[in-house]
Order: structure tokens, then C-alpha cells, then sequence
């Protein structure tokens, strides 16, 4: 009886603190970046910045933003979950991802508010 007790307390115990942990995680925010300041040790960081657009192309799966911000240029993929209304001169919010494509530092886009 007591082995039972002991272990449904280990398990509450567990979920409780898993669940804490995913509240939290949705909580913590992300300081905003600045372009010029990304390097290869950021590699798969999460990141937020903010940015004007100065090109926008369309291809059939994606977007592919170039945006510029005081420090830099960069370019932003956006996979299509929804036709997008950005165009050029836009004032961006990205929470993205940071990724090496063809070895130059490219932002995934997870996250994007028109300012």
C-alpha cells in the first residue's frame, strides 16, 4: 500500500512540475535582436526582431523577405500556412529562427506582426 502511495506522489509530482515548466516557457519572452549582432554561434537560437521590409518574393511554398533593420540586411523565409499581406516598406515584429543557408545566416520566420 505504501509503494502505490509513494509512487502516485512521484507521479503528480512529475506532471505538476512538467506542466509548471511548460508555463513557462510560454512566458519568457524574447529580447529583440538587432541583425548586425547575429553570428554562427547563434545557430537555431529563437530570436526577435524588428525590421522594415525592402523586398518581398513570392515562390510557390514560401515567402522569402529581405529586411533591414539599423545594424543589417537579412533574409527571412515565411512557409505559406496563409496568403501573407507584407510589401515593401513595412515595419515588422519576426520571432524566428536562426538558420545557415548556403553559407550566409537566414532568419525561419515562426511568428510575424505588421507594426
Amino acid at each position: 500500500m505504501q509503494e502505490k502511495t509513494l509512487l502516485r506522489t512521484a507521479f503528480i509530482t512529475a506532471i505538476i512540475g512538467i506542466l509548471i515548466l511548460l508555463f513557462i516557457l510560454n512566458k519568457i519572452e524574447l529580447t529583440h535582436s538587432n541583425l548586425g549582432n547575429l553570428t554562427k554561434n547563434d545557430l537555431d537560437k529563437k530570436v526577435k526582431i524588428k525590421a522594415e521590409v525592402i523586398k518581398v518574393t513570392e515562390t510557390p511554398g514560401l515567402y522569402i523577405l529581405d529586411v533591414k533593420d539599423f545594424s543589417g540586411i537579412m533574409k527571412v523565409t515565411v512557409f505559406k500556412d496563409e496568403q501573407l499581406d507584407i510589401k515593401k516598406g513595412d515595419v515588422l515584429e519576426i520571432e524566428a529562427q536562426v538558420t545557415n543557408y548556403k553559407d550566409n545566416l537566414e532568419l525561419i520566420a515562426k511568428k510575424i506582426t505588421i507594426l
